[in-house]
């Protein structure tokens, strides 16, 4: 396993799985009409939109190097 050493306390170290996060976000729209029983987009859409998003998570996702440990720098002045 491979060890990089970040001044990121959290995973902003890990750019791709900021946007993975980001994209599933967009989803909470469909998760708003799906959960709260309101009907704004068509079947079709909804589900094409969801299929879209949800390939772009996994593409984003596939590109992390999941090999990699990282440890946050502390600054001791």
């Amino acid at each position: 396993m491979k060890t990089e050493k970040t001044y990121e306390d959290g995973w902003g170290c890990v750019p791709e799985l900021q946007e993975a996060v980001e994209e599933l976000e967009a989803i909470d729209t469909f998760k708003y009409e799906i959960k709260n029983c309101v009907r704004r987009s068509s079947l079709d859409y909804m589900v094409d939109e969801m299929k879209e998003i949800l390939q772009n998570v996994l593409d984003k996702l596939d590109e992390i190097e999941t090999e990699v440990e990282y440890k946050t720098i502390e600054d001791h002045d």
